[in-house]
């Protein structure tokens, strides 16, 4: 169980860790495009206003071509593409890498399908004439480039942080659950040790009101009227402890490897229905079991039958006089499935995430009239999953409930119980 939780734990730590990874890295890779673009505006803005004092205009028509023709005196490559346009927006020169003629006075980016980069115009004036535009375009293509690198880096670390992260998520929840495992093995010590010690006083107490009740026959008709209900409390407090013991029993490690026994499971649910159809019919419910295949398991008989058992009297408990119990059990190929449905009062929706919670009771008036312990599908949950199996419940109030066990199949037809 514990070692289960461990896994779980590590799976959520390594999943939310994931998942703050991936968005750091694309929040980064957000940050540093937009810190980029943020430079090459401030860039284009800059080297606009060094070369505005260098245009030349002649006959109102602007021109860098003299500009062009000298030595460069700033210190960057003609990685910019350097235009000048007209007032009516007609390309007049180009100078640099090839660009798009276009003038974009109001964008900041050309997103063509092959040319992405980032723009700058603004116009040039004689005086208070204007006589055309500077604009200057800068590809995205290095900047794009380097933030595709720092993906594809951050891809490629991603498995070796979630394998170191998986690792020391592994040790982190070993010793973060050690407090819980310690504690749990504390209770189930106690759990055990009490069922014992209760055992004795209530055998002692049993022994004590039977040989009352026989040493003393000439009793006030009252106190004999007293001893039932002593009875009564006796058997409700020795099922009790003997659920808890068996709680106790079927969580502890040891137990679990004296579950590979090989036998038939559907003899040993027939017999389990055999036995409890006299109970059955003293209630006047009908108990059926007609399709019940032959299928073979790992497990221990004795609390396999408990299983069938505990579901038997949890249907008797919640069915009225004339209602009917089926019992089916089929083989799927590689799981056995066993159900149990009746034609009972039903189960609440907010009641069924609930009722394998220890000492949960769905009606608690009827429970306790029963004497329900509030054990019994608690117990059954712990054998399944103790049989590596697992069960579902589905109820519709004043319909019935049905239970859908699944056991995996075993390999070996060794039958523990007689014909």
């Amino acid at each position: 169980m514990f070692r289960s939780l461990r896994w779980r734990l590590t799976f959520w730590f390594v999943l939310l860790t994931s998942i703050v990874y991936a968005v750091t890295v694309a929040s980064g890779l957000w940050l540093f495009r937009a810190e980029m673009t943020r430079l090459v505006d401030e860039e284009l803005a800059d080297l606009a206003d060094e070369l505005r004092p260098s245009i030349a205009i002649k006959n109102n028509v602007p021109s860098l071509e003299e500009w062009s023709m000298k030595p460069r005196r700033v210190p960057f490559k003609f990685t910019q593409t350097i235009q000048i346009y007209d007032p009516r927006g007609k390309l007049l020169e180009q100078h640099g890498p090839h660009g798009i003629p276009i003038l974009y006075l109001n964008e900041h980016e050309i997103k063509d399908p092959l040319y992405h980069a980032r723009v700058y115009a603004t116009p040039l004036f004689d005086g208070k004439k204007l006589i055309g535009y500077i604009q200057i375009e800068l590809s995205l293509k290095n900047i794009e480039r380097s933030a595709n690198q720092f993906g594809q880096t951050m891809a490629i670390l991603a498995p070796f942080l979630l394998l170191g992260l998986g690792a020391a998520g592994f040790v982190f929840s070993g010793k973060a659950a050690q407090p819980i495992e310690e504690g749990f093995h504390v209770l189930q010590r106690f759990m055990s040790d009490a069922g014992h010690e209760l055992s004795t006083p209530i055998a002692i107490i049993q022994a004590n009101a039977e040989a009352m009740e026989a040493e003393l026959p000439d009793l006030d008709e009252s106190l004999k009227g007293r001893l039932p209900v002593i009875y009564r409390s006796i058997d409700r407090m020795a099922n009790l402890v003997q659920d808890l013991m068996l709680l106790s029993k079927m969580e502890s490690p040891v137990s679990r490897k004296n579950l590979a026994h090989q036998l038939d499971l559907g003899r040993l649910v027939r017999h389990a229905v055999e036995e409890m159809q006299e109970l059955f019919k003293t209630e006047l419910i009908e108990l059926k079991a007609e399709n019940l295949a032959p299928v073979t398991i790992s497990g221990d008989a004795e609390s396999l039958k408990r299983v069938v058992t505990n579901l038997l009297q949890n249907a008797l408990r919640y069915t009225d006089k004339g209602g009917v119990v089926q019992v089916g059990l089929e083989n799927l190929g590689r799981h056995a499935k066993l159900t149990i449905s009746d034609t009972g009062i039903g189960i609440p929706p907010e009641s069924l995430p609930l009722i394998f919670d220890r000492f949960y009771r769905v009606d608690k008036s009827r429970s306790r009239a029963q004497g329900g312990s509030g054990l019994g599908l608690s117990i059954v949950k712990a054998i399944i999953e103790a049989h590596k199996g697992r069960i579902e419940v589905e109820s519709k109030l004043g319909s019935g409930t049905t239970f859908t066990v699944f056991f995996p199949l075993g390999s070996r037809p060794i039958t523990l119980l007689p014909s």
